[in-house]
């Protein structure tokens, strides 16, 4: 999973906003495996996360991953992330939702910080006013115009520091279960529930 997930999180927590250590950053969607590989790049890098899921369990999950502050997406998420930084700001927000959640978000975003947006699920965000009058930017991103236009050498040397970090067992995402080409009827009706604990994936047995 190396070629997309991965280098995704990576240019998420690097293009956009010079992050230092203790910086706080926040993410919709945490317990996905996106969300596991930018917690494990931000705690590498020293930086907090503030991570919202939608429910309970994937809190739990967020938790042992390592994420820093979780909270459950629902009325009161305005006041459950005023609570969990504590009066800290985010940096950076990365978003695959779309929707409310990164407008929560985002109120709590540094004056110039910057969201991301990889995905939007259920539609472009919901932003309040804040973001006109705080100078705060917003960035789309898509790793296949990166893989077109990069030289080379810039896309072996970011694999290669990827593949490294997976090898020292430093970055890493969950698998709920590995599927035989002949089982795809399942594997695909698995891939489809939102209670999954992690990536489905595909084994070829070679002959």
């Amino acid at each position: 999973m190396i070629g997309i997930n991965p280098a995704t999180a990576y240019f998420l927590l690097h293009r956009y906003v010079s992050l230092m250590p203790g910086d706080w950053i926040g993410q919709t969607a945490a317990n996905s495996a996106m969300g596991q590989y930018i917690i494990g790049l931000a705690k590498l890098a020293g930086v907090k996360t503030l991570n919202v899921v939608r429910r309970p369990e994937a809190a739990e999950q967020v938790r042992q991953f390592g994420g820093d502050r979780v909270v459950i997406q629902g009325d009161d998420l305005r006041q459950d992330i005023e609570k969990a930084l504590g009066g800290r700001k985010l940096s950076l927000i990365l978003d695959f939702l779309g929707g409310a959640p990164v407008g929560e978000l985002a109120r709590s975003l540094k004056p110039g910080g910057s969201i991301a947006i990889y995905a939007f699920q259920h539609g472009f965000p919901k932003l309040a006013p804040e973001f006109l009058f705080n100078n705060l930017n917003l960035h789309g991103f898509w790793i296949g115009n990166w893989m077109r236009n990069a030289p080379a050498s810039e896309i072996q040397e970011l694999y290669q520091k990827l593949a490294d970090l997976v090898a020292q067992g430093s970055l890493s995402a969950t698998v709920e279960q590995v599927y035989s080409i002949d089982e795809f009827k399942q594997a695909i009706d698995r891939s489809l529930k939102s209670n999954r604990s992690g990536k489905i994936l595909f084994k070829f047995q070679s002959n």
